[in-house]
């Protein structure tokens, strides 16, 4: 029996790989806020999330228009692709994904947005400055923001690979010009490879001087009690079971009541915002 097989077929032996990729994860994410995950995604599915989304920013272009989308800073955000191709649905839950977001926000995370990015060349992107994704003017104990970025198109220089300050998400402040040009590091992953970052962190686009473009998906998961970018639960109603996995991730398990019969229900299950979502 070779290596490969023994370890298939031993759980005992696939947990412990587990626990060790997670125990990983969660120390690379304390020290730096940046934890790089390759080939998590098979060539024929990062092919399949590039057609599909290109086909939803071609829809998205054209009934916004290019001139409106580069007034409002929006172009080259594909937004809401969930609501187009069932595919995105699948991707928000997706166990490859997911246990690393359980395993720094929670297992009751819910999704803030997704998000497809499309870094055009030499056209400057709203996010080409430092930010963050989840400013606040406190450092919390425990990560309450964390951001999956699934590569589509190879992230290096000169597709304008992100740049990040690794350890920056441990302080409130921008770093100064003369510690981001000693500290920056710009990423280098492959289609498939997904860059998980603590959305605290300081980071930027990089600038595409290739002649394609660069193209990733970007989710951010937070805790429960944390408001979305976009209301999910009410875009995605009907098409999401209530009593799904999903419909927790969606938010749909912690919306307010809307008047006090909605709280005041015979059943705490009955109510919108339920018991241990945190």
């Amino acid at each position: 029996m070779t290596k490969k097989e023994i370890f298939q077929n031993n759980p005992e032996i696939q947990n412990a790989e587990i626990n060790a990729s997670l125990s990983n994860f969660k120390e690379s994410m304390t020290r730096h806020g940046i934890h790089i995950e390759k080939s998590v995604f098979t060539t024929q599915e990062v092919q399949n999330f590039s057609e599909k989304m290109d086909r939803i920013w071609d829809i998205q272009l054209d009934r916004y228009g290019e001139d409106y989308l580069k007034k409002i800073n929006e172009y080259g955000t594909v937004r809401c692709m969930m609501d187009y191709e069932n595919i995105f649905l699948d991707l928000i839950q997706d166990e490859r994904i997911f246990k690393y977001v359980s395993a720094a926000i929670g297992n009751t995370s819910i999704l803030h947005l997704q998000n497809g990015i499309i870094l055009f060349p030499e056209i400057s992107h709203h996010q080409s400055n430092y930010h963050q994704d989840f400013a606040k003017n406190f450092i919390p104990d425990t990560a309450l923001s964390l951001n999956s970025l699934v590569v589509i198109d190879r992230f290096d220089k000169e597709s304008g690979g992100t740049f990040f300050i690794p350890g920056s998400h441990q302080f409130t402040e921008k770093p100064s010009q003369e510690f981001i040009i000693k500290n920056e590091v710009q990423v280098h992953a492959n289609p498939g490879d997904v860059i998980f970052f603590d959305s605290m962190l300081w980071h930027k686009g990089g600038k595409n001087i290739s002649n394609k473009p660069r193209r990733a998906i970007n989710h951010q998961y937070t805790k429960p009690f944390i408001k979305q970018q976009i209301s999910y639960p009410d875009l995605l109603k009907d098409k999401v079971g209530i009593e799904t996995k999903l419909a927790q991730i969606l938010g749909m398990w912690t919306i307010p009541p809307k008047t006090l019969d909605e709280f005041r229900v015979d059943n705490p299950s009955k109510r919108t915002y339920r018991g241990g979502q945190g």
